[in-house]
């Protein structure tokens, strides 16, 4: 259970990954954990012929941001995070972080964050970004916490095996020069 659990959240991050990678604004990690906190960054690209001089990120309902950093001064109000300041020169990036706080009770798979990229003169350029909600590791069991002593001795045991093996092979060829 806990390997199709774990195949489950390589295949949903390997889906993130492919899908941001044509995105102006990529996210890494592109997973969050029910009912944990973490720590995400923006990697934003500038790609019109006009220097950005803001970003902002609204949160869906069940996901609160709960700081916003980097380089540019940052404001967190309500479900929404905004930058001001730089300015992204145009052909340029840059690097935003954000904390967020995904309630227990929101459900799992992707979960989309709206972002704009600011402009002077009121222009903007939206972008939706997309974070995939895993589940929390449920609390180990009795099973879950023999599973690494159990590799462990897996391990030893063949070892051992391969050991008693070769111990076999170079008796059998001392027998055989013997006679």
């Amino acid at each position: 259970m806990r390997l199709v659990s774990l195949a489950a959240c390589g295949l949903a991050w390997a889906l993130v990954t492919l899908a941001s990678a044509g995105a102006h604004i990529g996210v890494t990690p592109g997973l969050v954990v029910a009912g944990d906190t973490q720590t995400l960054s923006l990697s934003v690209h500038n790609d019109l012929d006009r220097p950005m001089t803001g970003l902002s990120l609204t949160a869906p309902s069940g996901v609160r941001i709960v700081r916003a950093g980097g380089a540019w001064q940052a404001l967190v109000e309500d479900e929404t995070a905004t930058w001001t300041g730089g300015p992204l020169a145009p052909n340029t990036g840059g690097r935003f972080e954000i904390d967020l706080e995904v309630d227990e009770s929101t459900p799992t798979g992707p979960v989309q964050l709206q972002a704009e990229q600011l402009y002077p003169g009121d222009g903007s350029l939206p972008w939706p970004i997309s974070v995939t909600v895993i589940p929390r590791p449920a609390n180990e069991s009795s099973l879950d916490s023999l599973y690494i002593p159990g590799l462990a001795l897996i391990g030893v045991l063949v070892l051992a095996a391969i050991a008693a093996l070769a111990g076999l092979k170079r008796r059998r060829g001392r027998s055989l020069q013997e006679q």
